[in-house]
């Protein structure tokens, strides 16, 4: 029996929706969060990432720049695990009604900054210094758009920041 690539994406996609639904149990309200509810359930798990990718960032960018860029690499995919983390974390967190349309879109936009992170991390082990100046400006942008979704929450820690990368 043969499976398409078009199947298995469907797959798989069909498998995150479900793994990012919460779940509801009997210690879980039912009541929606609000919008500073939310932020205060949020910003905590993205101020332990921010520590977390300054602690595992330390030097990165001297090492991208010098003879060390495989190194370099390791620490951007290690980087881009540990926002994969925080990524789950926060898309299992219950989210105000009115704004779950704009938070699936801050989580896609997010998702493609983890995908970057990798994505420069691959290149710098391949020693391609090109190929990761243009998924640092992929990065750049797919922050940015993430800032602009997420900006009417007033985040502290969940705003990225070029200099949270470096």
């Amino acid at each position: 029996m043969r499976t398409g690539r078009g199947t298995w994406a469907a797959l798989a996609v069909a498998l995150l929706v479900v793994s990012a639904a919460p779940v509801a149990s009997a210690e879980t309200p039912l009541a929606k969060p609000t919008r500073g509810e939310y932020v205060a359930q949020v910003d905590p798990i993205c101020e332990q990432n921010t520590l977390a990718n300054k602690r595992i960032l330390k030097g990165v960018q001297a090492k991208a720049n010098g003879k060390r860029m495989v190194e370099a690499g390791g620490q951007f995919i290690r980087a881009s695990a540990a926002f994969g983390k925080t990524l789950k974390e926060i898309v299992a967190v219950p989210r105000p009604s009115a704004d779950d349309a704009r938070l699936v879109k801050w989580f896609t936009y997010l998702a493609k900054v983890r995908d970057r992170l990798r994505s420069i991390g691959k290149a710098l082990k391949e020693e391609d210094r090109i190929k990761a100046v243009h998924e640092r400006i992929g990065l750049e942008r797919s922050s940015n758009a993430a800032n602009n979704v997420g900006f009417v929450f007033e985040f502290t820690y969940c705003r990225l920041t070029p200099s949270r990368f470096t």
